[in-house]
């Protein structure tokens, strides 16, 4: 388990992470959301232990943590062959991975990958170390089809398989919603929403009206062709408007949560 208790991280004056406390299972998939700037990266990297933190702790409880970062930095002058042997000589135990049958040319430089086999070969190196807990920051975007299927394969595996723990950070869950079971919302390094999905889906909802609707709160509002939307958190059915109401995908569901944030900045 991942244990984050009353973490602080700042950069110069400005508190990036204030005052946050989450647990993170083994074998969880979870997707951490937020505006620019709310502090997903700089949340992973205090997991992964790359940066130090003066307040509050986060313990990984003798977990093994990998981490991909969104840069996909790496010695990139590099052959694959000389990176392999590289984690190899840091990581023991370390048996290099092949992900879904995707074979790299090891004379190859890394720079003259593309950055989705860039992606795919980062995620082969960190799974080669068995990891209990994977954290990938924002990436999932630089994949093609193809590679994104292979990527998508791999993780629904080691999730079913080998009870990988799973930290996704990025601004879409287009094409991995179905992996994801818990929601974490940061709004400027505070943690505002903790939830499972399921229970998401079944309470975040959108209705057109052309008042405010009464009840349940308004996360957020826009107006489309002439019709207010309003997106309600949590919905309760007894409390149901006149108008039809939309329950939501996560995708719109973040779209209204992110989309809020900025409408209060």
């Amino acid at each position: 388990m991942i244990v984050i208790d009353d973490l602080c991280v700042t950069y110069g004056k400005k508190r990036v992470i204030d005052h946050l406390s989450l647990q993170i299972k083994k074998g969880e998939s979870v997707f951490l959301a937020g505006a620019n700037g709310a502090g997903k990266t700089t949340l992973l990297r205090a997991i992964a232990g790359i940066i130090r933190t003066r307040h509050g702790t986060v313990s990984t409880r003798h977990q093994k943590v990998a981490y991909i970062p969104a840069s996909l930095s790496f010695y990139e002058s590099v052959k694959i062959e000389e990176a392999i042997r590289l984690f190899y000589s840091i990581h023991k135990p370390f048996t290099y991975r092949q992900i879904g049958g995707y074979k790299f040319d090891e004379k190859r430089r890394i720079h003259s990958l593309s950055k989705g086999e860039r992606t795919l070969f980062l995620l082969s190196l960190a799974l080669s170390i068995s990891p209990d807990f994977l954290l990938i920051d924002d990436i999932i975007h630089f994949l093609d089809p193809h590679l994104r299927e292979i990527f998508m394969q791999t993780i629904l595996s080691l999730l079913e398989e080998e009870r990988l723990g799973l930290v996704i950070a990025a601004q879409s869950c287009l094409d991995i919603e179905g992996i994801l079971e818990r929601l974490v919302v940061l709004d400027r390094g505070k943690k505002v929403m903790d939830e499972a999905v399921d229970d998401l889906k079944r309470s975040f909802v959108k209705v057109y009206a052309d008042q405010e609707p009464s009840g349940s709160p308004v996360v957020f509002k826009r107006e489309w062709n002439d019709v207010n939307e309003y997106y309600l958190y949590p919905y309760h059915p007894s409390e149901k408007p006149a108008n039809d109401i939309q329950y939501l995908a996560l995708p719109e569901i973040l779209r209204a949560l992110i989309g809020g944030e900025y409408d209060v900045a």
